[in-house]
């Protein structure tokens, strides 16, 4: 069964400010619809859907610059974490990021996380 699609531009657009009409702007035709647009700053769908994918490509960030070893230690740190995002690392867990190259030292650390009392990793 061969389904007919019929261009109808009559309509009310809730989406559009200044409203003429209690149930929203009253919409004509195609070019009123694409005025409208552009005298509100708008951007049809189908340039919005360009520039999501080209802000896609230029958002996207690799890490390319760790180690497998230390893409493991990450991937197990965020399974351990419970629903909250609360994490209490394992022994096992410590040691892998030492290896992974993870700084401990509490001297290294930017001043307003060494003046807390609470959390870190004190004592390690």
């Amino acid at each position: 069964m061969a389904n007919i699609i019929v261009r109808n531009y009559e309509h009310f657009n809730r989406s559009l400010p200044n409203w003429d009409t209690p149930k929203g702007k009253w919409i004509g035709s195609r070019a009123q619809y694409e005025k409208e647009l552009a005298k509100n700053g708008f951007v049809s769908f189908e340039e919005g859907e360009k520039l999501a994918a080209s802000g896609r490509k230029t958002l996207h960030k690799d890490y390319n610059g760790l180690s497998p070893q230390a893409m493991a230690v990450c991937k197990a740190a965020k399974d351990q974490a419970d629903k909250k995002g609360n994490l209490k690392p394992s022994s096992r867990l410590i040691d892998g990021m030492k290896k992974a190259g993870v700084c401990f030292d509490l001297d290294k650390l930017p001043k307003h996380y060494r003046d807390v009392d609470t959390g870190g990793f004190d004592g390690v």
